[in-house]
C-alpha cells in the first residue's frame, strides 16, 4: 500500500482505512485504560502495522483493521491520526 498517498488523501479528510465508527470509537477511549489494555500487546500492534502496509489496496487494509481486537484497532486509528497531525503541522496549508 502506498502509505504516502494514503496520508496525502488523509490530509484532505478522507480516511480510507477507517470508517466513521472506527474513528469515533478510538477517540472515545479512555487513554489510561487503553494504555493498560495494550501494555502486553506491543508485538501484536507492531505485527498489525507491518501487515497493514503490505496490503495492496486500502479496502484490503480496512477489512483487516475491522477484524482486529478492538484495543489494537483503536491504537492503529490513533497512531494514524498522530502521523497525520504531524504531517499537517509540518506543512500548514495557506488559504
Amino acid at each position: 500500500m502506498n502509505t504516502e498517498k494514503l496520508l496525502e488523501i488523509g490530509e484532505r479528510g478522507i480516511h480510507l482505512l477507517f470508517d466513521r465508527q472506527m474513528i469515533s470509537e478510538a477517540f472515545d477511549q479512555d487513554a489510561e485504560l487503553l494504555r493498560d489494555d495494550i501494555a502486553g500487546r506491543l508485538e501484536e500492534i507492531q505485527e498489525a502495522i507491518q501487515a497493514l502496509v503490505e496490503f495492496e489496496t486500502p479496502e484490503q487494509g480496512q477489512r483487516f483493521v475491522a477484524c482486529l481486537a478492538p484495543s489494537v484497532r483503536h491504537v492503529l486509528v490513533l497512531l494514524y491520526f498522530e502521523l497525520l497531525d504531524g504531517r499537517l503541522r509540518k506543512n500548514p496549508t495557506l488559504h
